[in-house]
């Protein structure tokens, strides 16, 4: 797939940054190997802005867009048609003048091609102008169903606008812009073909696709051999009602291990300090840390989940949204090892079950043969993106 020093734009406009912050980055390095030229559009463009500027390569920032939401809180997406709402398709102004923005800057760098991580927006600036390939797990990189529309978020519920609505606003952008009209919302996103990477266990939508999920970026490690002794590794935000009671049950059965906590409350790093757990001021590398550790307690981010499906750790999920609610129902089925707290769950429940769940043999060797598996597996994503360059 040379790059023939031609420009390839990469874009992430939705989601929280780091986990496309680092995708970006791995896939632009290999690209410059190519030789492509990348140029990085961020939502966030000082997440690894450092490392970024370490490799030579531009970050710049998205157009911005504003929620389209109205009703009362909190949002929850019927299907990825919802979220394209919000960002932009429920409103035709706010949706022309984003496509509008990302006009003038396509014109400025001219891509060759787009790699679209999340970005509902831009695929509909460059529908049927501009090569586009959207990348990502599988939440943001849906499969069409048999109607053009998208497969549910979980359990159905009402959609809080109507698709044919949205689809009506984008073509309204695209006749006034006199550009080709999509058919269906999932034709804009669509691209010349999706590269959804994770393993297929962990695909949210694998009983719709046709093809399942192209795997990791690149092929992982065989999984690290248990610890000498049970430990934990938690990465939880502590605003969340179910990662409090944990964190408070882990203190009070003194089990040993480490945490990362977003929103940590005062007077908590003593706590730990006295109950000899370790507290890391800034993430750790994942993979050290679980080497380290016979249970992983996350709150089911798909980052996270990939993370222990690979290297075969017991995992405890509190799922904080509908996304992770979604990627949890989905493990418990297909990783074995997995664990979930419902709303119920109280501290006693937690004090008595946790020091059994840290220790749980079978638990932790299904989930190293479960990782042993996607470890063998010859596909990759990067392999899959490679063979859609080729065709460009």
């Amino acid at each position: 797939m040379p790059g023939k020093d031609r420009t390839i734009l990469l874009a992430w406009e939705l989601g929280n940054g780091f986990a496309h912050a680092a995708r970006l980055l791995w896939i632009a390095k290999r690209l410059i190997r190519a030789g492509w030229r990348p140029v990085v559009f961020a939502c966030d463009p000082a997440t690894l802005r450092t490392a970024y500027e370490a490799e030579g390569i531009d970050v710049l920032p998205t157009p911005p867009h504003a929620s389209c939401f109205a009703g009362t809180p909190p949002f929850r997406a019927a299907s990825y048609a919802d979220m394209m709402g919000v960002c932009g398709y429920a409103d035709r102004d706010k949706l022309a003048a984003i496509v509008a923005a990302w006009d003038v800057l396509l014109a400025r760098h001219a891509p060759a091609a787009i790699i679209a991580d999340y970005s509902p927006l831009l695929s509909l600036a460059a529908f049927r102008r501009i090569p586009l390939i959207p990348i990502g797990d599988g939440f943001v990189a849906p499969p069409a169903l048999p109607d053009g529309g998208f497969p549910p978020l979980g359990a159905p519920q009402p959609d809080v606008w109507s698709p044919a609505e949205l689809l009506a606003n984008a073509r309204a952008v695209q006749e006034r812009r006199e550009q080709p009209l999509p058919d269906s919302l999932h034709q804009i996103v669509a691209g010349i073909g999706a590269v959804v990477s994770i393993p297929p266990e962990l695909d949210i939508y694998a009983d719709w696709r046709s093809q399942p999920a192209a795997g990791p970026w690149e092929r992982p490690e065989a999984p690290p051999p248990p610890p000498d002794a049970p430990r934990f590794f938690g990465y939880l935000r502590m605003s969340h009602p179910q990662a409090r009671l944990t964190v408070q049950a882990l203190i009070d059965t003194g089990l040993p291990g480490e945490l990362f906590l977003r929103d940590s409350q005062p007077g908590l790093a003593t706590a730990l300090a006295q109950a000899g757990i370790l507290l890391h001021d800034t993430p750790p590398p994942i993979r050290d840390a679980l080497a380290r550790a016979s249970l992983f307690i996350h709150h089911g981010g798909i980052g996270s989940l990939a993370d222990a499906a690979t290297t075969g750790r017991i995992q405890l999920l509190l799922p904080r949204h509908r996304e992770q609610a979604c990627n949890a129902k989905r493990a418990l089925e297909t990783l074995p090892g997995t664990f979930i707290t419902r709303q119920h769950t109280n501290a006693a429940t937690l004090r008595a079950e946790l020091p059994k769940l840290i220790a749980h043999r079978r638990a932790f060797r299904l989930a190293q043969e479960s990782a042993a598996r996607i470890a063998a597996r010859p596909e990759t994503a990067w392999a899959a993106l490679q063979s859609l360059l080729t065709r460009l």
